[in-house]
Order: structure tokens, then C-alpha cells, then sequence
């Protein structure tokens, strides 16, 4: 196999196989370039969508924590208004009871002072 690569290379004077030689390396490097800038131009497009979807992820996450704090100011308004009427209803439980109480307490005492 030499031989042959030899003979080849026989055919042509140094002049010859020095620009063959030079074309073989300019023909890799330009394939080289090709792929290189091929990569670099998938990476900065792979690169800008997904800035593109962070830039749309946080513009949704925005309108969405504005809705959800729509959603909590409402809930709370709820539990509080919850929360009050439980309140008046526990007052309003607890001031019967002491009307209660305070009935007892005056039979109590008229009756002792009845049966005085």
C-alpha cells in the first residue's frame, strides 16, 4: 500500500505535492469552520428560545401571581367575614347564657328571701 502512495506521489514534483497537500489541509479546515459555526449558530438560536420561554414563563408567572393575589384579598374578605359572624354569634351565645345566669340568680334570691 506504501508503494502505490509512493509511485502516487512520484507523478509529482514537490511543488505539486506541496499544494495538494495545502488543499487537503484548507479542505479540512474549511469543514472544520462549517461545523464550528454551524454548532455556534444551533447554541445561539437553542440559546434565544429559551430566553424567549424564560422571558414568557415569567411574563405568565406575573399575570399569575396577580390573579392568585385577587384570589387571597377574596379569601380573606371570606374568613373574615366567617370569622365575624362567629364572633357576633359567640357574644350573642354568651350574652344569653349570662341573661340566663342572671335569671337564676334573682329566683334564687327571691326565693330566699321568701322563704326568710
Amino acid at each position: 500500500m506504501f508503494d502505490k502512495i509512493r509511485y502516487a506521489l512520484t507523478l509529482f514534483d514537490s511543488t505539486e505535492t506541496l499544494i495538494l497537500f495545502v488543499g487537503l489541509v484548507v479542505y479540512h479546515a474549511v469543514i472544520l469552520l462549517c461545523i464550528t459555526l454551524s454548532v455556534r449558530s444551533s447554541s445561539v438560536l437553542k440559546l434565544k428560545s429559551l430566553q424567549a420561554e424564560r422571558d414568557e414563563y415569567k411574563k405568565n408567572w406575573e399575570h399569575r401571581d396577580e390573579g392568585w393575589q385577587g384570589r387571597e384579598d377574596e379569601l380573606r374578605r371570606i374568613l373574615s367575614g366567617e370569622r365575624d359572624r362567629e364572633v357576633s354569634q359567640l357574644k350573642a351565645d354568651y350574652d344569653s347564657y349570662i341573661g340566663l345566669l342572671e335569671q337564676k340568680l334573682s329566683r334564687t334570691k327571691t326565693r330566699e328571701t321568701s322563704m326568710l
